[in-house]
């Protein structure tokens, strides 16, 4: 049988329903518009960094009538430009010999008709690698000494390019994002001070690629790195 006492507990549930399911719209309504009240500002962090591994592909030519005298002139100026290489503090280890180029010319001094032309001609590669990166520079500053030794250096600017790297991304890259992270908070605390707002919590961060450059073309050993962040703060 139904009671005023049922009627009185039943109509308390649903006033008490109704008022939790009101206030839950109301907390769902105000997350909604915290959740859009939010600010995307970039962090820059950039570091000079020295490289660490230096690669020099060091090319020279030779010519000769026949291949006998071809490779006893290959021979020859390999020896001279190993010796130079040593002299200027590059180790045997790190001196590597690369497949040398022939080429026929037979064809070609017949169609120019010079017969004074030497029939071979070939190009030689010593590439060295080595972490000795300022005893290299060093080397690769003096390398016009060859020429007073008789050697024809030969360069190709797409394949043979000199190269200092730096392999110590994976070391610095962590406390990078920090910093840059840490520098767009304080960009993101200026604008929220300028509008009377605080910054809040981060709702999304995005990390650009490490970017690896040249200080400048007189010194490629010596590399800037630079990471920026995108981080979403919300206001409060």
């Amino acid at each position: 049988m139904v009671t005023t006492r049922s009627f009185a507990v039943l109509g308390f549930s649903l006033i008490f329903g109704l008022g939790l399911f009101g206030w839950q719209v109301k907390r769902a309504v105000k997350l909604g518009r915290e959740f859009d009240r939010y600010l995307a500002v970039r962090g820059l962090s950039e570091r000079e960094v020295k490289a660490t591994l230096a690669i020099w592909p060091l090319r020279f030519t030779v010519a000769a009538e026949d291949l006998s005298s071809l490779k006893s002139a290959m021979e020859r100026d390999r020896s001279l430009v190993t010796e130079f290489l040593r002299e200027n503090g590059i180790t045997a280890e790190e001196i590597n010999q690369g497949l040398p180029i022939v080429n026929d010319r037979e064809d070609e001094r017949i169609r120019a008709n010079q017969a004074s032309m030497p029939r071979y001609r070939a190009v030689v590669t010593l590439v060295v690698r080595s972490v000795n990166v300022d005893v290299v520079k060093k080397a690769i500053q003096s390398a016009d000494g060859l020429l007073g030794k008789g050697v024809t250096l030969a360069g190709n600017e797409f394949t043979d390019r000199i190269q200092f790297l730096f392999n110590g991304v994976n070391e610095v890259k962590p406390g990078m994002i920090e910093e840059a992270t840490a520098n767009a908070r304080l960009a993101a605390e200026k604008f929220a001070k300028d509008s009377g707002s605080k910054v809040g919590r981060i709702r999304k961060a995005i990390q650009g690629a490490m970017e690896i450059e040249d200080r400048d073309a007189a010194s490629p050993e010596k590399k800037v790195l630079r990471v920026v962040t995108t981080v979403d703060f919300f206001l409060e």
